[in-house]
């Protein structure tokens, strides 16, 4: 008796709560088993952007901004990351990203003019990409992917 109080119970606040716009997500009030929804996490993958930049010569170039650009969709707003080439120039990013794998730009512009041995022309590439680790098999996990660009820059 007590059992089936609490079920009438049950149903009467669930017709109640379906009245004022309340849904429930997880297990039905007349199904016993364990299952429940779920949607999981978001596509995400964790990626490298290296390579150098360098001069015509083959020269590595200090101080050169590196802007690496995201594009996850034509109606979000792009991510852009910024970081300067070092003594070898190289330059190097990790990151994730929680949207799956979005198509990257680099941006190379020379912002210290004389500093670094010229005055040199901005560029900006399409990276080659690698996958150097396969996902988790769940769909959400894509692996880790690697992106590739070595720049020579021409002086102005």
């Amino acid at each position: 008796m007590k059992n089936g109080v609490k079920q009438i119970w049950k149903y009467l606040a669930a017709g109640i709560m379906g009245l004022l716009g309340f849904a429930s997500c997880g297990k039905s009030l007349a199904d016993d088993s364990n299952d429940s929804a779920m949607y999981g996490p978001p596509p995400n993958a964790d990626y490298k952007v290296l390579g150098t930049v360098s001069d015509e010569d083959g020269r590595p170039i200090k101080g050169i901004r590196v802007s690496v650009r995201l594009k996850y969709s034509p109606w979000s707003k792009d991510v852009e990351e910024t970081l300067y080439s070092d003594d070898k120039g190289a330059y190097q990013l990790l990151t994730r990203s929680l949207d799956g794998l979005p198509p990257v730009t680099i941006s190379f512009e020379d912002v210290d003019g004389e500093e670094n041995g010229g005055e040199f022309e901005s560029t900006e590439v399409t990276p080659e990409v690698k996958r150097t680790k396969d996902g988790d098999g769940t769909g959400s996990y894509q692996g880790a992917f690697e992106f590739l660009a070595d720049v020579q820059l021409k002086k102005k």
